[in-house]
């Protein structure tokens, strides 16, 4: 991977972007769509995560706003935002979740992805963070020559904790990562096979429950004040030849963000009941924000990480990645 590889800042016109997304209505077909019947429908084929960054979905879905812009929806789970990108672009879906650096790989692969809706907004919340054990390391520095586990090796997440370290007076390079599942790293910690672990909720929630655990460094954070952690996504092929149904899907998409920004209990109960996490936990783990606006500011700092830690194959930048309805 060449170092001198270097992500150029968007050339899209931030007005015009602004001016796209606040130009679809919240209710965008509740007109005449909310009375059509099942046949009039358009139906869609959604691929998504089963987490809180994915939620605005199962709330659109849940509450009829899918039905509302004259869509119906068919939502599939899976548990890898790989293979979500790899059933969107095979055909199998129409859209689905992904974080923004899966599509900035994908893309810079070759891929004809290409982003639709703002997904799980990040505002400064600790969604994911690294944790030690109580006795643990005390500052970035004490993770000098220290392992620490990841839910995946030369993913977003451990860029996230190496720009955390490396921000904080420490030396990522000096870090061993290792890969595990979440599920794992708390008892990795207690017998010392790790040193520390960067993991995000409900696992931080799970842990720190224990009091066997702190939150040392809070990754979410240190990647910038506000961004886009995750988006909606289709194909080039797609939007193309269905403009209409994208903008509605990008309608409803949005109708579920704000409502969720505005009942999170009420959303926390959706989000258990699709997620299958246990009510009690859905309500008492961290939870930030939905995106309602694909502001490219709040898109280019996973561009930014990914570009310091040399991880594209090639240059991307947010125009590439965003669809233009104009």
């Amino acid at each position: 991977m060449s170092d001198s590889l270097n992500v150029s800042r968007d050339a899209v016109s931030r007005r015009r972007m602004l001016e796209a997304c606040a130009a679809i209505p919240v209710g965008l077909a509740a007109g005449a769509a909310s009375s059509a019947s099942a046949a009039d429908l358009t139906k869609i084929r959604i691929a998504t995560a089963a987490s809180e960054t994915s939620g605005a979905a199962m709330y659109a879905q849940d509450l009829g706003f899918f039905t509302q812009a004259g869509l119906a929806a068919d939502l599939a789970f899976f548990q890898s935002g790989a293979v979500i990108v790899n059933t969107v672009v095979s055909g199998s879906a129409d859209f689905g979740s992904s974080a923004v650096s899966s599509l900035a790989l994908a893309r810079g692969s070759g891929l004809p992805v290409t982003i639709v809706a703002a997904g799980g907004l990040s505002t400064g919340k600790p969604i994911s963070a690294i944790i030690v054990l109580k006795d643990g390391p005390r500052t970035a520095a004490d993770l000098t020559g220290k392992t620490m586990a990841v839910p995946g090796l030369k993913t977003f997440s451990q860029y996230t904790a190496q720009l955390w370290i490396d921000k904080n007076g420490g030396d990522s390079r000096s870090v061993k990562f290792v890969e595990m599942p979440p599920a794992e790293m708390s008892a990795a910690l207690e017998s010392h096979r790790v040193d520390s672990a960067t993991t995000f909720e409900p696992g931080i929630t799970l842990a720190m429950a224990t009091g066997n655990f702190r939150v040392l460094g809070n990754c979410a954070a240190v990647v910038a004040p506000r961004w886009l952690t995750s988006v909606w996504f289709s194909t080039d092929a797609y939007v193309q030849q269905n403009p209409d149904a994208t903008r509605r899907f990008v309608g409803a998409i949005r109708q579920g963000a704000l409502w969720s920004n505005s009942h999170l209990a009420q959303s926390s109960a959706i989000l258990a009941k699709y997620t299958k996490l246990d009510p009690d936990l859905a309500a008492r783990m961290t939870r930030d924000q939905q995106g309602t606006v694909l502001d490219p500011a709040l898109l280019q700092p996973n561009l930014d990480v990914l570009a310091r830690y040399n991880a594209l194959p090639n240059p991307v930048t947010v125009s590439q990645l965003v669809w233009n309805p104009h």
